[in-house]
């Protein structure tokens, strides 16, 4: 197959549209220069290195495609031949500059990204003249740009398309030695045009930003990113871009306070009559390490903003801005010298908050203060104890997730008739006896994960609406028995690497149950099915934990299996290395079989799968795998009524593997199928008089 392209390309001398997309291609043949007829070319998500020069002789191209391509590195010196090019999508490639002449390139409608170079013929002057451009740009490597001069050259202000604009320097562990003032003026004469939309800034190396970034004038923009500008020790002013929707602060090292200067422009420009950022509705600062104080200052600002995030903000005092009457979430992670962190903000529907000292804060808070719209709490990384009276949580809490808090305890006083779904994980070391779920008669969903010290589970009041229930990681977990009573419509249950518990407990049959998860172990597996407590289960998956003394040879033991199952799926068993199909062969509602990283699987014992079978997957399983693909004689009769088999990431059967897409000079499109070991050429009955007059033979191989 790796000479398929080559082949093909030699006979599709009229092509005008050809796609390699997400095709195993490492190179391009030189070939592809002959398609002068091409319009259309398309090599995205494809393992190319280097481009032919005679690509240069497709003067008719029109769209270039090399999205996602990360080994390509250059593009071809003749890239500027093609005159003709509107649209070059070079997104997600790893090119180290652009080649050099661009600017003739003057039909360009949509250059994705600009890569500038040092060079007097790739530098970014050759921007200027591609006046054509819009939608959206992203230019890198701008510590290539020497002064102001070049950058005013780029016309970047002429370019009213553009609704997108990235700006970006390479890191470098020079920057303490640019020249702080020139950054500046780099940047000034990078000015876009007031159409643009959408902002984003990435490791400027000023010390401020010009007084374009902010102006009222943009009165479009709506989204605006600032990345690791790491010498800046003040943020922009951009409270008073009239549209401004989304922002988001990432690693500003240097700043220290967060004041006036962002609502207000510093040459005081300014509108009494709106309040500052009267459009914004998400608001997020990560990684600002010295960020000590965030002044409010009593603007009335941001009157419409849904949600603030603050993370890795660890020196942060103070509070928040108080007065949020439209937020509805709060996130505040890593923040630990923040104490005081739930603003005057009556519409809130969901709060998570992270950090030693804030999570009793905020248990505090919540017990103090009216929330009477929260639907979703999340509290994580406290080490210190907490009492949190279950008559505190707000009455129209629906979600409530505890993460990290060991010493976290509930005060069981009383009922809970909202909440829904409770996630616990790594905390309430204190709790041997779990009995928190009869405070919250009306849970859907249970999720309890890594209490290592927790024991038991125990209710005594009904759960009738339990849906889903997941226990994992929980080494010392034995009894759960209480729950099948009280739970009788649960339909998800995952136990994983829990060995103590045991399923075998008297109980009801699980009517409901639909869909069980639980890590193999002998005594497990066996008390969960020999009791026929799960009579009624379609989706059955057994995960070996990754475990390596986990020592099962054979798999599933002749009557361990419920008879209803539909789907089975088998995950990280490292030691089996036989398939029972005697243990299978009473499944006959069996759909699907999916085996996962079995690296020692391969063999089948028995007269062959299910009848009922119509999907056999096998992954990261290369004995069977590779058994499976070579049809092995005495492997091969027990699978081969499967309709469809799925080996790694190729199919058997009916399915198809890749597919090119490729259209005549008449328009006609044309599908080359091909699969391991041959390439098939096919076409519809009304293609065959454009296949043949391009001397294309319907079904042939190569």
């Amino acid at each position: 197959m790796e000479n398929a392209p080559c082949i093909m390309l030699s006979q599709l001398k009229y092509l005008r549209a050809l796609s390699f997309n997400n095709f195993p291609l490492e190179s391009v043949p030189d070939s592809i220069g002959e398609l002068i007829h091409l319009r259309y070319l398309d090599l995205s998500e494809t393992d190319i290195v280097t481009l032919p020069e005679s690509l240069g002789n497709l003067y008719n191209l029109q769209t270039l495609k090399l999205y996602c391509c990360r080994n390509l590195e250059m593009l071809p010196v003749g890239m500027k031949k093609l005159v003709n090019l509107r649209h070059l999508d070079i997104r997600e490639t790893d090119l180290h500059e652009m080649p050099k002449g661009m600017s003739k390139l003057k039909n360009l409608q949509f250059l994705s990204d600009y890569v500038v170079g040092k060079r007097r013929e790739n530098k970014i002057t050759e921007l200027g003249a591609l006046a054509n451009l819009h939608q959206s740009i992203s230019i890198s490597k701008l510590e290539n740009v020497v002064n102001s001069s070049e950058a005013s050259m780029a016309r970047m202000f002429d370019k009213d398309g553009i609704r997108y604009l990235k700006l970006s320097w390479s890191l470098d562990e020079d920057e303490n030695i640019v020249d702080s003032q020139i950054e500046r003026d780099i940047l000034d004469e990078l000015q876009p045009h007031c159409n643009l939309k959408q902002l984003e800034i990435e490791r400027y190396r000023g010390t401020r930003f010009p007084d374009w970034v902010g102006h009222s004038s943009y009165h479009n923009i709506t989204t605006i990113t600032l990345f690791g500008c790491l010498s800046c020790c003040m943020l922009p002013s951009l409270g008073q871009l009239p549209s401004l929707k989304h922002l988001t602060i990432i690693g500003f090292v240097s700043v220290e306070i967060v004041g006036a200067e962002l609502y207000f422009n510093q040459n005081g420009e300014s509108c009494l009559e709106t309040p500052p950022f009267p459009m914004l509705e998400t608001l997020s600062f990560y990684s600002m390490p010295s960020w000590k104080e965030w002044r409010s200052l009593g603007y009335n600002a941001f009157p419409r903003l849904r949600e603030l995030s603050i993370r890795k903000c660890p020196v942060l005092r103070g509070d928040l801005p108080n007065n949020l009457p439209s937020l509805q979430s709060l996130k505040i992670e890593e923040c630990d010298e923040l104490s005081c962190c739930v603003p005057r903000a009556p519409a809130i529907t969901s709060l998570s908050i992270s950090g030693k000292h804030l999570v009793g804060s905020v248990v505090e808070a919540i017990t103090n203060t009216q929330l009477t719209c929260l639907t979703s709490l999340s509290i994580s990384g406290c080490s210190s104890h907490i009492w949190f009276p279950v008559s505190a949580i707000p009455p129209s809490l629906q979600d409530l997730t505890i993460l990290d808090c060991r010493e976290l305890e509930f005060q069981m006083d009383g009922q809970h008739k909202s909440l829904q779904k409770l996630l616990i994980c790594e905390s309430c070391d204190s709790v041997a006896s779990f009995s928190l779920l009869d405070s919250f008669p009306n849970l859907v969903t249970v999720e309890i994960e890594k209490c290592e010290k927790m024991e038991s589970i125990v209710v005594t009041s009904s759960l009738s609406s339990l849906r889903f229930l997941t226990i994992n990681n929980c080494g010392s977990m034995k009894f759960v028995s209480t729950i099948w009573m009280a739970a009788p419509q649960l339909e998800r249950l995952s136990l994983l690497r829990c060995p103590e518990i045991d399923l075998s407990a008297p109980g009801l049959p699980h009517r409901c149950l639909r869909s069980l998860f639980i890590s193999y172990c002998e005594k497990l597996v066996s008390s969960a099915f020999m009791n026929s407590q799960f009579h009624g289960l379609t989706d059955l998956s057994i995960h070996g934990g990754y475990d390596e003394s986990v020592s099962v040879k054979s798999f599933p033991k002749e009557g361990w299996l419920p008879a209803s199952l539909e789907s089975l799926k088998l995950f990280f068993i490292f030691s089996v290395e036989t398939l029972e199909c005697k243990g299978l062969a009473h499944l006959t509602s069996l759909h699907e079989l999916s085996i996962y990283h079995c690296p020692k699987l391969e063999n089948m014992e028995g007269e062959k799968l299910p009848a009922s079978l119509k999907q056999l997957s096998i992954s990261g399983s290369p004995l069977l795998g590779k058994r499976c693909e070579m049809k092995d004689p005495q492997l091969w009769p027990k699978i081969s009524h499967i309709p469809a088999i799925q080996v790694a990431d190729s199919y058997r059967g009916g399915s198809v593997q890749y597919i090119l897409e490729g259209y005549s000079s008449y328009g006609k499109q044309f599908k080359i199928r091909l699969s391991k070991g041959r390439t098939e050429i096919e076409a519809a009955d009304k293609q065959r008089r454009e296949c043949s007059e391009i001397g294309i033979t319907i079904g042939a191989t190569i």
